[in-house]
């Protein structure tokens, strides 16, 4: 008897197909569109760029998006914009690099500051859960339909805080995530699907808030970021802070003007010199004139800094400037009429922007979302890159690395470690971040305690410490020790965030110490092996020193021991690893008579076929 198959007639394949979409959660403004059978982005009033604005007024009532704009006129409300610069940062993190930062904290909580609003104090988290919430609305009315998941984008250089943030809001939004994107990956995805390009692209991502920039190939349909670097505190905002210094400058009528309302002139000026070459604002009888050179020397050093980051990136690739065959260009920055000209002489290659710049992240986004959830069959694999080494502390302080930065992800990495006393029950297992040699040069992203490993001889047992990297680049770290099995893990939540640029920095410090990191990590690794030969021996001798050697055997052995101790604190690597080889060839009789002992003690009263 064959089978039928039974389908409800008023059912359709557009019924089935799920509600996805892709979200450029943006620091000035956000997008967020959806591919049904074309591209779709959903509007707030009319327009798709929907502002990552939210506005409190008297009553302590929350407006989003374009309707905040609209009630930010009014004196008695509050606005909140370019909450995406301190997501994820402590209130010493904002404190030491956004010097500009208009609102005031609460820092009763150093590791998640609040910002006061009249009666209200709101974290990072809860004020861009708002502005998802909205997105969601305004797609949900749209097309009459519950959002079935989202893919949401991040800069590439989001730390691992960062990105548990983004995750935590679009939670608190009600969104489900379908993957955390890199915005450069994202917009690679919308050029790679639409033109079917192949070869080694910049992706230059210069946006309101952040900054970074990917090298990347596209062959036959797999995307691979070879490497990615960047500053999540560089961008628009930047330039605006220094038009607004040039405005108080030059124009003293200007000096009381709020933050806000010279930030609002600043973003007029540079939006018309993206096509005019002289710019002017009227602020009641006040002229405002700007031309295209000046602006240009007023923001050469940030754009400089742009172009220094994307060699770095184009290095850290192993890839020849001559080798990359295209820039593309991402965010509302880019359209500065000098980036494009800088860029074109220094990389000498063609600049793609055909994409609406603005668009192409949520573009991206949108094709991966529909992907990701089986409504399109598209051939696509996708490889982003580790931006920062992890690994653990070991004795000593030294930084041991476990997965390598620019390492593709997905990625499982695993190393066996072992206890440095006899009989020690517990390890703690310190989870680090960065490039440098030493710990204490290091991030720190959390830590764990493997408890009831079994009493055993230092050395013996046997720790394997995992770490997963799963594809929105959040961390897993398990410990385990394999003779009990006994087994202990973390979703590594971190202490604290890396501050805007700090990755940049550690790189860069880690490129620059290197050959005093060589020497220091030597220094260390011999006194950590000096430690563990003085202890090991000094256990032995209170054991049996007295037994198995004589008077003149036992001065022996003590003077060498002394001697390596007396020398152990000496910042001289090749001497204290001399008297560790000395130390351990004068006590080679001693540890022999030990297993001979020990030997004997195993196979005294048994016969051959127990020994067998």
């Amino acid at each position: 008897m064959s089978l039928l198959q039974i389908s409800d007639p008023d059912i359709s394949k557009k019924d089935l197909v799920k509600f996805v979409v892709g979200i450029d959660l943006g620091t000035t403004n956000s997008l967020i569109a959806t591919i049904a059978e074309t591209l779709l982005f959903f509007e707030d009033q009319k327009s798709p760029m929907i502002p990552s604005i939210i506005n409190i007024n008297n009553k302590g009532e929350i407006s989003v998006g374009q309707k905040a704009v609209n009630a930010s006129n009014k004196s008695e409300n509050y606005n909140i914009s370019s909450i995406k610069r301190i997501m994820g940062l402590s209130a010493a993190d904002i404190e030491d690099k956004l010097k500009n930062f208009p609102y005031e904290l609460d820092v009763s909580n150093e590791k998640l500051p609040l910002i006061k609003v009249g009666n209200n104090k709101l974290s990072a988290i809860d004020i861009s859960s708002k502005i998802l919430s909205h997105l969601k609305d305004l797609a949900e009315k749209k097309e009459n339909k519950r959002l079935d998941g989202a893919v949401i984008t991040v800069p590439a250089y989001f730390n691992d805080l960062q990105r548990q943030a983004t995750k935590n809001a679009a939670k608190l939004s009600g969104i489900n995530i379908l993957r955390l994107l890199n915005e450069p990956t994202a917009a690679a995805i919308a050029y790679g699907l639409e033109s079917k390009s192949t070869g080694t692209f910049v992706v230059y991502d210069f946006g309101g808030g952040t900054f970074d920039v990917s090298v990347l190939t596209l062959e036959k349909g797999i995307f691979k970021v070879l490497s990615t670097d960047g500053d999540t505190c560089l961008g628009g905002d930047d330039i605006d802070d220094i038009i607004c210094n040039w405005i108080k400058d030059n124009y003293t009528s200007l000096h009381k003007t709020n933050y806000l309302s010279l930030k609002k002139i600043a973003c007029q000026l540079k939006e018309q010199l993206s096509y005019d070459d002289i710019a002017e604002v009227t602020v009641d009888t006040t002229v405002i004139s700007l031309n295209v050179d000046k602006f240009n020397n007023l923001v050469n050093k940030i754009i400089d800094r742009t172009l220094d980051i994307t060699k770095n990136a184009i290095k850290e690739s192993h890839q020849r400037i001559s080798n990359i065959k295209d820039i593309i260009l991402v965010g509302g920055s880019t359209r500065i009429r000098c980036i494009k000209s800088k860029l074109k002489t220094e990389f000498k290659c063609s600049i793609l922007n055909d994409i609406d710049p603005d668009k192409v992240v949520a573009h991206g986004a949108a094709i991966q979302a529909n992907i990701l959830s089986g409504n399109c069959k598209e051939d696509i694999l996708l490889l982003d890159v580790l931006p920062l080494s992890l690994g653990i502390e070991t004795y000593g302080g030294l930084s041991e690395k476990i997965i390598h930065r620019n390492t593709p992800i997905p990625i499982n990495a695993k190393k066996t470690f072992t206890t440095f006393k006899d009989g020690q029950s517990k390890l703690l297992v310190h989870v680090i971040q960065g490039e440098r040699e030493m710990v204490e040069h290091c991030s720190s992203l959390g830590e764990f305690i493997l408890n009831d490993i079994p009493s055993m001889v230092s050395g013996v047992p046997r720790i394997v410490v995992e770490f997963q990297v799963d594809a929105d680049g959040i961390l897993s770290v398990t410990a385990t020790e394999n003779i009990s099995g006994v087994s202990s893990s973390i979703e590594v939540k971190p202490s604290y965030g890396l501050s805007d640029s700090e990755i940049t920095k550690m790189i860069e410090a880690s490129n620059s110490s290197a050959k005093g990191d060589v020497f220091l990590r030597k220094l260390n690794e011999s006194k950590v092996e000096g430690e563990r030969v003085i202890y090991a021996l000094e256990q032995a001798l209170d054991r049996d020193g007295n037994d198995l050697l004589n008077a003149t055997e036992l001065n022996l052995i003590t003077a060498a021991l002394n001697d390596l101790k007396n020398n152990i604190s000496l910042k001289d690597p090749e001497k204290i690893n001399k008297l560790i080889i000395k130390l351990e060839t004068v006590s080679e009789f001693y540890v022999e008579r030990r297993m001979n002992r020990s030997i004997k003690s195993m196979i005294a009263g048994k016969g051959i076929d127990d020994i067998l």
